[in-house]
């Protein structure tokens, strides 16, 4: 009998420790870096949870944005909705010439009550030379499911190649 108690207990503190990770607030992290010495741009696409998302300083000078600081939000109706988008428009001069790197919000929905309302990601173009040599590109195309995430982007000087990592949306949660 004692057993048996003993695996209930187990049982249900890893099912609380399950449902207490899965509410914790997310705060999503985007951040760019020129490195004109090394001949790189690095994208990364990251989450924070709990305390240390709530207390983070995004910053444009450590190039730290947040999609959430990209959108107005209509707070004024019943329904809270996004009402507008920002974008933010970076350059970073490399040995082959000029990149512009634009960073702007994935909206899943206009809609913050509604299906995935609550979840945003960001969204990059690379330009070079006037062209778009990686259209915009979503680090998440949907708000739920098994789609793969870009947690990484970088681009080289040298050869203007840009080089994508995605994780399993299961490994970035």
């Amino acid at each position: 009998m004692t057993r048996l108690r003993l695996l209930i207990l187990l049982f249900s503190t890893c099912a609380y420790a399950a449902g207490a990770s899965a509410n914790e607030a997310i705060y999503p992290l985007v951040t760019y870096k020129c490195n004109e010495e090394a001949d790189i741009i690095t994208l990364t696409n990251s989450i924070l949870k709990g305390k240390e998302g709530a207390s983070y300083k995004y910053s444009d000078e450590d190039g730290t944005y947040s999609p959430w600081d990209l959108v107005e939000i209509d707070r004024r109706t019943e329904r809270t909705r996004i009402v507008r988008t920002k974008k933010i428009v970076k350059t970073c001069k490399l040995s082959s010439g000029e990149y512009t790197i634009t960073i702007e919000p994935q909206v899943f929905s206009n809609n913050l009550s509604g299906t995935c309302g609550t979840s945003i990601s960001s969204a990059f173009t690379v330009t070079f030379d006037g062209f778009d040599i990686r259209e915009r590109t979503p680090f998440e195309d949907y708000c739920r499911g098994n789609s793969p995430i870009i947690t990484r982007v970088t681009i080289f000087g040298k050869t203007s190649e840009v080089k994508v990592k995605r994780l399993p949306r299961y490994k970035f949660y």
